[in-house]
């Protein structure tokens, strides 16, 4: 859907190359089902060691203070976006059909990985495992359940984001 860049709490993302990314967010899909659904920014496809892997992500400019709260609404947003994202592939929503990338629709869900993917803006380094820890409690139901990688979970900052190639680096910033 989209080859632009996605700029969300204060973050840019990508660009990516065309057919690897779905601003789901954005997506009229999104829009005909929105009610009452909290939805996930957007949807990165990546080839890795394994084969296919379907990034679910979350963009954050902050963690506030009922943690508990937070966390919860970031598990329901990665899981409606993983939700929506299958059943878009598996032809559930024919609207969806237009505006999802062909890469996506070709998918073999048998064998493609799934990784549910946090992004929080300035949280340092030594904060971000007990936040995965956090996410990886809330979503180990719907990761046994589908039977995902233990390392399907991932909460990063900005600098670990962009070694990630999910983000931009700053102008001007020297190279990580």
């Amino acid at each position: 859907m989209t080859t632009t860049a996605i700029i969300e709490s204060g973050m840019t993302f990508g660009p990516y190359p065309g057919g690897q990314c779905f601003h789901i967010e954005k997506s009229a899909c999104y829009a005909n089902v929105q009610h009452g659904v909290q939805m996930a920014e957007f949807l990165l496809l990546k080839q890795q060691e394994k084969g296919p892997t379907v990034w679910v992500v979350e963009a954050k400019s902050s963690c506030p203070r009922d943690f508990a709260a937070y966390i919860d609404e970031i598990r329901v947003k990665l899981v409606n976006a993983f939700m929506l994202s299958v059943a878009a592939c598996i032809g559930r929503h024919p609207p969806m059909n237009d505006e999802l990338p062909q890469t996506f629709k070709d998918l073999n869900l048998a064998s493609t990985g799934f990784r549910f993917v946090l992004v929080i803006q300035g949280v340092p380094e030594y904060h971000l495992e007990v936040l995965q820890s956090a996410l990886g409690a809330l979503l180990r139901p719907v990761v046994k359940t589908w039977a995902m990688s233990p390392t399907s979970v991932m909460v990063l900052n900005e600098i670990s984001a962009q070694r990630e190639g999910l983000i931009l680096p700053t102008l001007g910033a020297g190279h990580l």
